[in-house]
């Protein structure tokens, strides 16, 4: 992670409990390592969005790898392209009234 999250970079915020995405923030700073693993700060809260509605696992996080054992089970996974296209769709389609905030932050 150290070497591979850059400053900007958008993290899908996945409740592991819940198995949902509850919401979206960007890295406020790059990967590095604190000598006791790898660190990154994210935005303020005014500046990411927790989601009204949260994406569930089915049907809305179907398909998208880094959430499935697939990819193996790290906290941090990559997301394709197509992939980051498909949840912001759903985000913005489950979650209309948060559209400015999201467009804003997701582009």
């Amino acid at each position: 992670m150290r070497r591979d999250v850059k400053r900007g970079d958008i993290f899908f915020c996945f409740e592991v409990d819940h198995k949902c995405v509850v919401g979206v923030a960007r890295a406020a700073s790059d990967g590095r390592d604190t000598g006791q693993g790898s660190l990154v700060d994210f935005c303020p809260p005014r500046q990411a969005v927790r989601f009204g509605t949260p994406l569930t696992r089915h049907p809305d996080l179907d398909h998208i790898l880094a959430f499935t054992p697939q990819r193996g089970r790290g906290t941090v996974q990559k997301i394709d392209t197509d992939e980051f296209r498909r949840l912001r769709l759903v985000a913005l389609r489950k979650n209309p009234t948060q559209a400015v905030a999201l467009r804003r932050l997701l582009g």
